[in-house]
């Protein structure tokens, strides 16, 4: 299973592997590559930690939303 650094954990909800590869759902708040985009899918455990390290705070409506709560 892939192990995500202590300093990371708190963006991600799941974290999971299956046929396709490593998949990482990010918490509300958090997003990968476009805002909005609240999921991380890479083939291998190095490109998945590397998205996770690029990932940014997310103000998009969603996470808003779901933040107020």
């Amino acid at each position: 299973m892939l192990k995500i650094p202590a300093k990371y954990r708190n963006r991600v909800n799941q974290v999971f592997k299956d046929d396709d590869g490593y998949w990482i759902y990010l918490n509300y708040g958090w997003y990968w590559d476009d805002p909005g985009l609240h999921i991380i899918h890479e083939d291998t455990q190095k490109e998945t930690l590397i998205c996770l390290r690029n990932t940014s705070e997310c103000n998009c409506e969603i996470c808003k939303e779901k933040l107020k709560k």
